[in-house]
């Protein structure tokens, strides 16, 4: 064979095997829309507020559907009827799509030395396959008697979907936004001199590209400081700023919000020269709702039917009632960017819309179980606003509450119920909590929530991975109820 053939048979080789990967990829695209045509496949999308536990939370419900004979799941409809006969995953088949890292994050929930999975940072999704029994009927007599539903998870960040109302605002108008948040605490106070800085910037003046990048560095820390000082803020924008994502280009992410431009009028911020503050900045805020934002929505938000929205209220009832107030206006605009409605199936591929939310307030084994329904009513009043939002669209959202992981038992001493698990040095501590409300707090009741700190705590030891333990959980069968009972009969 000559050297030629020898450097060209590879390269033959390596097309034709991208080729029938394009292929096996085109079939499978195919077979997913008729699933989809039979409503045998639907997307189920999954994000959360600041510090909710997404990757915690999906870890437990793959883990839950994979062992649904061991797992406890008397909630959950399929289980208890015993038409659920197995569930297994495959690989995705779009490819632009990371899977999500089930198996490592399980496998750190187990043994002696456990910990949590990482937080989401970037868009992964899971297919599974759920094999049914089929329900009888006389028309079909001939039918065979299984079946199988495709639940496709798509895992993203909260901080990106926190972006979509961006899409319909201008940058003027992102700007007045945030000069109304940032001289109210607790924004005013974690600003701090950076707030004056941006007071003195001029959007019709020429700007210093050496100076806005400093003030952008400063507001990235700004807005790392609300996500990550202590008492999480919800409602943070843009997302992209903290978690950018893969192969982003700098300088989209190189603007700063000009606290004064409700001191010009329109016409005049318009007029501005190509090289002001104003001008630099709207540009690439543009650049970063079109190069981001839209195709997040176009290529990703846009394909799911079902959503779960996960809300960690127990910390921000501790943090207090400007941190309740936040994520109530973050859970509204969350909501105002769902497609609610319900499509026919056919309409269904080309026009995805939400048909189902639920929202879920998390980490409920920080409490006793006797407040458990408080923390669900809590939410509820918390999200009313979204919720009517959705009503008015013609669904009906849900409330529940749950732990994905157990990581407290709780115990009697004296009279006294408390909490008991092992904090992230895994050593056993208790505490007791202040009586969990069922509606946000005024006055001076708030006081025992602010004053109360509530310890981090380690995942339960010795789940095994090598033999498939089940993860304990509290009501995460009755979350996949509402999100799958009706797609399993």
């Amino acid at each position: 064979m000559s050297p030629a053939s020898n450097r060209i048979k590879p390269k033959l080789k390596k097309a034709s095997k991208r080729l029938l990967g394009y292929g096996r990829t085109g079939a499978l695209k195919a077979g997913a829309t008729l699933e989809r045509l039979r409503d045998r496949r639907f997307c189920l999308g999954i994000t959360g507020l600041s510090q909710s536990g997404k990757s915690t939370f999906i870890t437990s419900l793959i883990n839950q559907l994979i062992n649904h004979r061991q797992a406890s799941l008397p909630g959950f409809s399929p289980v208890l009827g015993e038409t659920l006969l197995w569930v297994k995953r495959h690989p995705l088949e779009d490819r632009g799509l990371d899977e999500f890292p089930y198996d490592d994050a399980y496998r750190g929930l187990t043994g002696d030395s456990p910990r949590w999975p990482d937080s989401t940072v970037d868009v992964s999704g899971c297919l599974l396959e759920l094999r049914l029994k089929q329900a009888p009927s006389m028309f079909s007599a001939l039918a065979s008697d299984e079946y199988s539903l495709y639940l496709e998870l798509r895992d993203y960040p909260g901080e990106w979907l926190l972006d979509l109302p961006l899409r319909d605002m201008t940058f003027a108008r992102w700007c007045s936004q945030c000069s109304a948040q940032y001289g109210q605490s607790p924004r005013q106070e974690l600003l701090g001199d950076l707030h004056h800085k941006l007071q003195q910037i001029d959007p019709l003046a020429v700007a210093d590209e050496t100076r806005l990048a400093d003030l952008n560095s400063q507001f990235k820390e700004f807005l790392s400081r609300c996500k990550h000082h202590g008492r999480s803020l919800s409602l943070i924008q843009p997302g992209r700023f903290l978690l950018p994502g893969d192969e982003v280009d700098a300088q989209v992410l190189g603007f700063i919000p000009l606290l004064n431009c409700a001191q010009y009028s329109e016409a005049e911020l318009e007029s501005a020269e190509d090289n002001s503050y104003f001008k630099v900045c709207q540009q690439r805020y543009q650049r970063y709702v079109s190069q981001l934002v839209d195709p997040f929505y176009r290529e990703f938000f846009s394909r799911i039917d079902r959503q779960v929205v996960l809300v960690d209220i127990v910390s921000a009832l501790n943090a207090g009632p400007d941190y309740i107030d936040d994520m109530r206006q973050a859970l509204t605009k969350i909501t105002d960017s769902f497609a609610y409605g319900r499509n026919n199936r056919l309409l269904q591929l080309f026009q995805p819309k939400i048909d189902k939310v639920v929202f879920t307030a998390t980490k409920i084994d920080q409490v006793l179980s006797e407040d458990h329904e408080a923390v669900r009513q809590l939410l509820s009043v918390i999200v009313r606003q979204a919720y009517s939002n959705a009503q008015h669209q013609g669904v009906m959202p849900n409330c529940e509450a749950t732990a994905a992981v157990r990581a407290s038992r709780e115990v009697d001493q004296q009279g006294e119920r408390g909490i008991v698990g092992a904090d992230l040095d895994g050593k056993p501590m208790g505490y007791i909590h202040p009586t969990i409300p069922s509606r946000i707090p005024e006055g001076d009741e708030w006081q025992p929530f602010l004053d109360w700190t509530i310890p981090s705590l380690n995942p339960p030891r010795g789940l095994s991975y090598q033999n498939s333990d089940s993860i304990p959980h509290i009501r995460l069968d009755s979350v996949l109820n509402l999100l799958l009972g009706d797609k399993c009969v």
